[in-house]
């Protein structure tokens, strides 16, 4: 009697047996956005904790320019990441064709990568529509044209992001497309880049998250065969452990600008609307540390997902609203505390709110972002773990709010 065949274990159980570290030891990425905060943090991932063999970064300017940045975001491991003999510069334009690449250097990436990591991005929640999509939409789509002439080619990983979908009402939102309308994409696309406008322009929480929409649907019909995953995260926050506790440009930590915002509005009264079935601020903000999501992004990377996958606080540990602003009345100084504003919640959808209120549009809304592709990295310990715990997120919260607090006073002195 013959026995029946063994199974092909999945890259997910070799992971989960044996570590991914020797998974990248055949990887030469090709990264962008490396002096971003996502970037940066996949950058000292990919030359300091993992065994990669070669790691390409796209960088706009001079190498002495991108070292500064790394140096000021990354004070402490700059010297280092120089040092492993990892990184080679590659000097181009994401806004241009072949994103300005010489031909040889083009040559040599078709020949060596493995793995590309495209982070780059401009997050403006006030850009315009057309300038929205230059940055955010057509570089990812020339990303891919260049990828699909890669050899090696095992993965294209696309930054996108959950609020992508922010058309859709409050409540689940899963790992899949979801289609606004029936209009084609590449119709939608050419009528934004020549008009400036779109009919659905006011149904996203942000230019940026329309851009990203429609980049999600362009991607895969211009490129069926192309192994791509589009990674959402939600809100980025600063770093829970890498490169260091609170790792993370000032720009790229939105609810660290909510909060500056917030304080400066003394002795206020702001309204704002309860998200939909709420009376007060009950609903989730939705944020994930910068390197929870880097973590994510290299782990698929050694399973070789392709399709959707979702990186938000049900991977990490959910916030509401209410608690979010109880964290900063309880740390700020004395003197600050008695002076900030007063939050009013109205249930009332056509009640005016205050600006702070209309330009965080998001805290008002209450999507629930399904992250079930990804419910089995809390099972991965090591440099690229996604486990916490209440009491180390609430100590680097407490941290958080305080250097706020102290950054925004430094200021006030200058």
């Amino acid at each position: 009697m013959s026995s029946l065949p063994t199974p092909t274990p999945s890259h997910v159980d070799r992971i989960l047996r044996g570590g991914y570290e020797n998974l990248f030891e055949r990887h030469t990425v090709f990264l962008t956005g490396s002096t971003g905060s996502l970037g940066g943090c996949l950058l000292y991932k990919l030359a300091l904790q993992l065994p990669t063999r070669k790691i390409y970064a796209l960088i706009r300017g001079t190498p002495e320019q991108a070292i500064e940045r790394w140096k000021k975001a990354m004070p402490s491991h700059t010297s280092a990441i120089l040092a492993s003999k990892k990184v080679e510069f590659v000097i181009g334009d994401i806004t241009t064709v072949d994103f300005g690449l010489q031909p040889a250097v083009l040559e040599k990436l078709q020949n060596q990568v493995t793995l590309v990591i495209h982070t780059a991005a401009k997050i403006s929640l006030d850009a315009s529509l057309h300038d929205a999509f230059e940055n955010n939409c057509l570089p990812s789509l020339e990303m891919a044209r260049i990828s699909s002439r890669f050899r090696h080619l095992k993965l294209l990983i696309q930054i996108s992001t959950a609020y992508a979908n922010s058309f859709l009402p409050d409540g689940p939102v899963l790992e899949r497309p979801y289609t606004l309308s029936d209009e084609d994409p590449e119709e939608e696309l050419s009528s934004i880049l020549s008009l400036g406008q779109s009919a659905h322009a006011a149904r996203f929480s942000s230019t940026y998250a329309q851009a990203k929409y429609l980049m999600e649907r362009l991607l895969p019909t211009r490129f069926p065969l192309l192994p791509i995953l589009l990674v959402r995260p939600t809100i980025f926050g600063q770093a829970l452990r890498s490169p260091y506790p609170l790792y993370g440009l000032e720009n790229s930590t939105p609810m660290n600008k909510f909060f500056q915002l917030f304080m400066a509005d003394r002795g206020a009264t702001q309204v704002w609307h309860a998200a939909e079935g709420y009376k007060t601020g009950a609903n989730i903000i939705d944020e994930i540390p910068v390197d929870f999501v880097a973590n994510a992004c290299l782990l698929h990377a050694a399973a070789g997902t392709i399709g959707i996958v979702q990186i938000g606080s049900e991977l990490y540990e959910p916030i509401t609203f209410d608690e979010y602003l109880e964290l900063a009345i309880a740390n700020a100084p004395p003197a600050i505390r008695r002076e900030l504003p007063q939050i009013v919640f109205t249930e009332d959808r056509n009640a005016p709110q205050c600006f702070l209120a209309e330009l965080v549009q998001v805290a008002s809304r209450n999507w629930l972002f399904d992250c079930g592709r990804s419910y089995w990295l809390k099972q991965v310990s090591g440099p690229l773990s996604l486990r916490s715990s209440k009491y180390e997120v609430d100590e680097v919260n407490k941290k958080r709010i305080r250097q706020i607090y102290r950054r925004s006073a430094e200021k006030a002195r200058i």
